[in-house]
């Protein structure tokens, strides 16, 4: 039976709150950086493999800085205590960088957006054309998500960028379909939209053609100062008219369009002439809807799609992806260090808040539930920067969200320093060691780093939580892939919507996992709660086989809350334990190294991520998975597809229990670890 917390060990809630809210910054920033940085190539036009490095090179250098600053605040000595410091200085400073990292110049966009609405003509739930009363459209949407079946909308984005886009003269723009990635089906096309920097343009000649293969010259030249409207023609097409579907020329017989601006867009377009050929002539133009209402084009044969446009204002190629690339690699490891700063010490200070074996698991709990608030937030920031009706591009969307973050990291982030109190007294260590030299200090960090790799009880944590976490990582994208082509029948929007309505699904029960598994960790201990939680996962994997069918796919959701006691459980649970670890080794060394045991602890959390993805990468290759194949997959590929997503975390969640089986500390041996430590060196000042 457990032990009754004695009341000078409880923490308030209010302050467990205030540490949650720490986790909850810490998220926010690891969300931010990861989910924007798709902005460096939609509205900087960086190379893929360049993105590639500034994601990695910014943390390997954090993984080598984390044990770093973990030692120096576990040496810290001041009247504000070894953590709080940090966390105020680490708020500020990470917030301003990550702040700047964000306020690049980008170039001049003109984008184009291609939507086909699918076999049923409708577009979220509404007919094409067709007004619908609000309880009627609710309705609609709603039986769309829950049938799955009517999700079968697809559409994409290609941006045009300088030197393509130029100053007075027509611009002939012609955009491979394949272009469009997210396009899986063409049968259906609805809908043109354009976007972007320029608010007036004129447009000519646009229709969609089959190439022969033939390469087509790209537009050159410079800006040049000229009139306010063309005073030429736009250049006359000469694809065959055979090979054309045309919207607006007078080159060929139009197919019908229902709108050129419609009644939901942010535009104002006009009919008008130039030398005799008539145009369309958008101005105010935020984003413009061009929809061909109940009549779609069918553009399986086409290639590419093309538009002349002329514009009086100015364009700009931004800087040179050179510029681009070190600004945002020197930023990103000023951003990571500051991060660091912040975070470690975070991570440390909630080892030391209490001393009881239950309140800190109810304290990790709180912080937990807290913390996974931005993951609910993080998938929108996309949403966010490429909203065109809020921003006319990606990069003054991604400004803007980044000056949120950093208010919020600033506000937020200053809570834990402000609000709560060191508990365990920083004893200990030489009294000379303030004047040690920088060979003495490193050789101390090295023997201390090496004291905490070797701590049984730690590398048994570190284990367990390197197989659950990323089996989870490294088969992260099979479950899309599975839902698009083995439940759906390679419906790439039906299998987006299932995997989407999946998700949210676990996200939500997430939270209440949170809530049990801090519940059992307080009544039948860590370890015992921790086989709960990952039998139950395991349980929910087992499901995957058998749930993910294309006779039921709404069966898809049941193996869901299942799975979000893996995660919710872990991390939940992996922070009191250490704790615990914490105190038993300084039962050995004499010494409180929260900071060193925390860094190590994400340094492997970081490291096994990096290599959970690359493996991850090779897995999907090595099923013979080809999207270009849709529904004709090779043979085998849907059934190592499966295997994967289910069996890999399935066996790697069952060795993690294995690891965790001879775990030596239990409620009473870390009962007694207290009370010979208090016994030593005191009991501390009682946390704020």
């Amino acid at each position: 039976m457990s032990h009754r917390t004695a009341p000078e060990d409880r923490i308030s809630f209010p302050h467990k709150i205030a540490y949650g809210v720490g986790g909850f910054v810490n998220n926010l920033l690891a969300q931010g950086i990861g989910n924007m940085m798709i902005v460096l190539t939609l509205a900087l036009g960086m190379d893929f493999r360049a993105v590639g490095l500034l994601g990695s090179l910014p943390r390997a250098f954090d993984a080598i800085t984390d044990p770093l600053v973990g030692f120096i605040s576990d040496k810290t000595k001041s009247r504000w205590g070894r953590r709080r410091p940090f966390l105020f200085i680490g708020a500020i400073a990470s917030g301003v960088v990550f702040a700047l990292l964000w306020q690049m110049p980008a170039p001049t966009q003109f984008r184009l957006k291609l939507v086909d609405y699918g076999a049923d003509g409708v577009y979220s739930g509404e007919v094409t054309g067709e007004p619908v009363g609000m309880l009627e459209s609710v309705v609609n949407s709603l039986r769309g998500i829950v049938t799955v079946e009517m999700m079968d909308d697809v559409e994409d984005e290609v941006t045009i960028l300088p030197p393509t886009l130029v100053t007075g003269q027509w611009v002939s723009v012609d955009v491979p379909l394949a272009a469009f990635d997210e396009l899986a089906t063409r049968e259906h096309l609805s809908q043109i939209l354009i976007s972007g920097d320029l608010t007036e343009v004129y447009v000519d000649n646009v229709y969609l053609y089959r190439s022969d293969g033939a390469a087509r010259a790209e537009p050159s030249g410079q800006d040049v100062d000229g009139p306010a409207a063309p005073e030429a023609r736009a250049p006359t097409p000469t694809v065959p008219a055979q090979d054309v579907i045309s919207l607006f020329s007078d080159a060929y017989d139009d197919v019908p369009v229902q709108f050129w601006s419609t009644d939901w867009d942010e535009s104002d377009v006009a009919d008008t002439q130039v030398a005799g050929d008539p145009v369309k002539h958008y101005t105010n133009l935020r984003f413009a809807g061009i929809d061909f209402g109940e009549t779609p084009v069918d553009a399986r044969e086409m290639t590419h799609v093309h538009m002349d446009i002329w514009t009086p204002e100015t364009t700009g190629a931004g800087r040179s992806q050179t510029y681009y690339f070190y600004y945002f690699l020197i930023g990103s490891l000023i951003f990571f260090l500051a991060y660091t700063v912040f975070a470690t010490p975070w991570v440390a200070l909630g080892y030391e808040l209490t001393p009881d074996y239950n309140e800190r698991t109810r304290l990790m709990g709180v912080q937990n539930f807290v913390s996974n608030i931005a993951f609910v937030i993080g998938p929108w920031f996309l949403v966010i920067m490429t909203n065109a009706a809020w921003f006319r591009n990606q990069m003054a969307g991604a400004r803007f969200l980044a000056i949120a973050i950093c208010v919020t990291t600033i506000a937020l982030g200053v809570i834990p320093a402000i609000f709560l109190r060191e508990r365990v007294p920083t004893g200990g260590g030489d009294a000379n060691e303030d004047s040690a030299s920088l060979a003495e200090n490193v050789m101390e960090f090295l023997r201390g780093l090496w004291q905490t790799v070797k701590t049984g009880p730690f590398l048994m944590l570190c284990v367990a939580t390197f197989l659950i976490f990323n089996s989870f990582i490294m088969i992260s994208q099979f479950q899309f892939w599975v839902f698009a082509y083995y439940v759906s029948g390679g419906n790439i929007g039906e299998g987006a919507g299932l995997a989407g309505l999946v998700g949210t699904l676990g996200i939500v029960a997430g939270f209440l996992v949170i809530m049990i598994v801090t519940w059992l960790g307080t009544k039948i201990g860590k370890k015992n709660a921790f086989f709960v939680s990952t039998g139950i996962s395991m349980f929910g994997y087992a499901l995957k086989w058998f749930c993910y069918t294309p006779d039921y796919p709404m069966l898809a959701l049941l193996p869901a809350p299942f799975l979000a006691f893996g995660l919710g459980g872990l991390f939940t649970l992996m922070g009191s334990m250490i704790a615990d670890v914490v105190d038993l080794d300084e039962i050995t060394t004499g010494e409180r190294r929260e900071g060193m045991f925390g860094s190590v602890f994400w340094w492997v959390v970081k490291v096994g991520q990096s290599v959970a993805i690359l493996a991850g990468g090779f897995l999907l290759y090595s099923t013979g998975l080809d999207p270009a194949l849709g529904a004709n997959q090779p043979e085998g590929t849907l059934f190592w597809l499966r295997f994967y997503d289910a069996v890999v975390p399935l066996v790697a969640s069952a060795i993690a229990i294995v690891a965790i089986y001879k775990y030596p500390i239990t409620e009473k041996s870390a009962l007694d670890v207290r009370a010979e430590l208090e016994k030593r060196r005191g009991t501390g000042s009682v946390a704020a």
